[in-house]
């Protein structure tokens, strides 16, 4: 099941640049400061090669930067190419559990980092809705303590385990299953999380939900797809 995520994930992002104009693919990624789109997609290219080959130990901010640098000459097509080359091994790679689930939450973020460059609508629900609700149970889960949260997003609750205890303080936090996830993902700025329904306190939760920490730079949101 997760290769199938990798390998649908790889086609929507494979069919999002390819529909590129020339130009597109220096277009800047607000969720990657730095990056264009290009730089992204060898960043998904890169991780791909690694992962087919088993070079994964030290992965980190100078492993990441790596696929770009190591990629700075190669277009779209090449990358393209490159990453379809790859692409059976990567899928065995994921499918037998020899990587870090983290690999495909890398892409799946990052596809979303994609489509909000471009202004193209919200990646089909079953290509990240599953594990939009691994990544939610994870972090709820995870929370302890006298201020607890409630949340309720895509038919589903989660509580955090405190939720019941004596003098808990309790939020509520309605909203839709893609934006906690782009939340959560630290897509979202603490503006934005703000602007969520809540019921109770807002804070610490928009500093304490995104797993890579929380970020101030407003981000795009893309239109729900038809």
């Amino acid at each position: 099941m997760v290769a199938d995520v990798y390998r649908s994930g790889h086609a929507r992002v494979v069919e999002l640049v390819s529909a590129l104009p020339d130009d597109g693919s220096a277009r800047a990624v607000p969720a990657c400061p730095g990056w264009t789109v290009r730089d992204l997609l060898a960043h998904l290219v890169g991780t791909a090669a690694d992962v087919a080959t088993r070079r994964t130990v030290g992965a980190g901010p100078e492993w990441t930067a790596a696929h770009v640098d190591d990629r700075r000459d190669v277009d779209v097509a090449g990358l393209l190419a490159e990453w379809d080359a790859q692409l059976a091994a990567t899928v065995a790679a994921v499918e037998e559990r020899r990587v870090p689930g983290a690999v495909v939450g890398d892409l799946l973020v990052h596809e979303g980092d994609l489509v909000e460059a471009l202004g193209a609508p919200q990646p089909p629900w079953d290509g990240w809705a599953s594990s939009a609700s691994v990544l939610v149970r994870q972090v709820v889960k995870g929370i302890r303590g006298r201020e607890t949260l409630v949340v309720q997003a895509g038919g589903t609750e989660w509580r955090s385990p405190d939720d019941h205890a004596e003098g808990a303080v309790r939020s509520v936090l309605r909203v839709d299953l893609y934006e906690l996830y782009r939340g959560l993902s630290s897509r979202r700025s603490r503006a934005q999380m703000r602007r969520w329904d809540w019921e109770g306190p807002c804070d610490p939760w928009v500093d304490v939900l995104p797993v890579h920490g929380p970020r101030d730079d407003e981000q795009p949101v893309p239109p729900p797809r038809v």
